[in-house]
């Protein structure tokens, strides 16, 4: 048997996103194109890939079973020509990112402007998450080049420290919370929170501490993106811990106010590491050194505040 590369993508890539016109926009293949392969794919493996919802699709308990070896035959298929790629090129092929939000701007736009001018072959696949998800996908290999956060000193293993940052409360300017320049993590048992939903590893620490000292945080709302906090902070009158640079312009054209979070003081480090479940490809190699050398100039301009010492370069 002999399985087209094509068909198994097509019934991956709907697998992960659970309906085959958003499997197709991903692809960028006409929808019905996409439904004839799965359908091939369905007759050479002898039984049925998908249920069909009104929603959309379900995998079946025979697709459930396959999907994991579809996708090692195309990592494997992917390993294969990254190889030859390396062997007879210059780096080229996509690299799969995984970022949390605080390191968002300016660094990716930073990276894409890099890449395109020195690396025009590579083209980065990007996807923002929380720090725990970012490492599961690295574990798996869903993604090959990781920035996530640790805090209060916790270490990653195969990573490298990029920043670190303390944490401060934010509100609005005439939030009360927020008038004196220094505040006390105890106070954060009075101050109304939007914080990041759970399993979330600011929001793990953010809890652990408050336990420790035997309060607990008043949590007003828990919400999975940057946006959604910022919004309640900015119109509902809640508050948010964030390291500064996320918040840099909102904190200059005075819309928002921060004050520094002390006894204990909060510190974010941003870690970056490469993915383990298979040999870095050299164009995953030089995103990698790209990040690390972008870092620097952020720390050396000013723009990432209490970071990393950077690292010299060689002359």
């Amino acid at each position: 048997m002999v399985l087209d590369l094509r068909s198994l993508l097509a019934f991956t890539e709907v697998a992960d996103t659970g309906s085959f016109s958003r499997a197709a926009a991903a692809l960028g293949a006409a929808q019905s194109a996409l439904s004839r392969q799965v359908s091939a794919l369905e007759r050479e493996l002898g039984g049925r890939l998908f249920h069909r919802t009104g929603r959309g699709v379900t995998l079946s308990e025979f697709g459930t079973l396959l999907v994991p070896r579809a996708r090692a035959a195309l990592a494997s298929a992917n390993e294969l020509a990254t190889a030859a790629r390396d062997a007879s090129a210059s780096p080229a092929g996509v690299v799969e990112l995984g970022f949390v939000p605080t390191v968002a701007q300016p660094l990716v736009g930073a990276l894409c402007v890099r890449l395109r001018r020195d690396y025009p072959s590579i083209r980065l696949r990007a996807r923002q998450g929380y720090s725990g998800e970012i490492e599961d996908w690295l574990a798996s290999g869903q993604v090959e080049v990781g920035l996530f956060n640790r805090y209060q000193g916790a270490k990653a293993r195969h990573a490298e420290p990029l920043q670190r940052a303390e944490m401060l409360l934010v509100a609005t300017p005439d939030h009360p919370a927020v008038q004196a320049a220094e505040v006390s993590f105890r106070a954060l048992a009075q101050a109304p929170l939007a914080l990041q939903m759970r399993p979330n590893t600011l929001a793990t620490t953010l809890h652990a501490l408050a336990a420790s000292r035997g309060f607990h945080l008043d949590v007003a709302l828990e919400g999975d993106s940057p946006a959604i906090l910022l919004d309640a902070v900015a119109n509902a009158g809640l508050c948010m811990v964030s390291p500064r640079n996320p918040i840099a312009a909102e904190l200059a054209a005075g819309r928002l106010r921060a004050a520094r979070i002390v006894n204990p003081v909060i510190v974010q480090t941003t870690w970056l590491a490469l993915g383990t479940q298979r040999p870095a490809s050299a164009a995953t190699r030089v995103v990698g050194r790209l990040i690390r050398e972008i870092a620097d100039d952020l720390v050396l301009s000013g723009i990432w505040s209490g970071a990393a010492t950077p690292r010299r370069r060689a002359a």
